[in-house]
């Protein structure tokens, strides 16, 4: 039997709202490390959208805009 089978389904609307969620809790993090009371450089910016592009890159628009 299919390991899947154990698992209860989840309504298409439950897991929107759960990728929602989880979205949200990353752009929530993400802006206090851009803006909390120790936030990171450009240059630890850039660095990180360098390494992985489909996460950090929708924050680029923040390099040279912040104090």
């Amino acid at each position: 039997m299919p390991t899947y089978s154990y698992y209860p389904r989840k309504s298409q609307l439950h897991a929107f709202y759960e990728a929602h969620d989880n979205i949200a809790g990353g752009n929530e993090t993400m802006l206090d490390l851009l803006f909390g009371s120790n936030p990171i450089t450009d240059e630890e910016l850039r660095k990180l959208i360098e390494k992985r592009p489909a996460t950090y890159g929708r924050f680029a628009g923040y390099i040279g805009t912040r104090k």
